[in-house]
């Protein structure tokens, strides 16, 4: 099925109509289905070589979206940077907050109840904690 070698531009052609296929037609198409329109449409390659295809349009539509969404991002920090010089600290602790949340670095807060009691042992001593102790009640 090899035939000559494409040209970047007819590569690229055929990248973006796959990317326009997959994600900007009103019914995006299938992996199944751009192997068949491959064969129908190019027929001059491999399924390999049209898989190929398929991954890369997967790629520069990603990257199009890193592009957006770093965009978008830029003038939120920006403005996170600002609040970090305000004046009041509920706002500085805030812009913390969200930049921390931005990073990924965020810890997720759970609250269990546990019932029963906790049994440990520190060396040869086992001690049993009563999971009450020290709870007060949260308004």
């Amino acid at each position: 099925m090899a035939g000559t070698k494409l040209t970047h531009t007819e590569v690229d052609q055929r990248v973006d109509n796959c990317l326009n296929l997959r994600y900007k037609n009103d019914t995006p198409i299938l992996y199944k289905e751009w192997i068949e329109y491959c064969h129908v449409n190019y027929g001059d390659k491999s399924e390999q070589q049209y898989s190929a295809y398929w991954a890369s349009a997967k790629e520069k539509y990603e990257e199009g979206w890193r592009a957006k969404l770093s965009k978008m991002l830029d003038p939120a920090m920006d403005q996170l940077y600002s609040l970090l010089t305000d004046d009041d600290p509920k706002i500085r602790q805030r812009a913390v907050d969200q930049i921390v949340k931005y990073t990924g670095n965020d810890i997720e807060k759970i609250e269990a109840k546990v019932q029963g009691n906790i049994s440990l042992k520190w060396g040869d001593t086992l001690s049993e904690l009563d999971p009450d102790f020290g709870q007060s009640e949260i308004l």
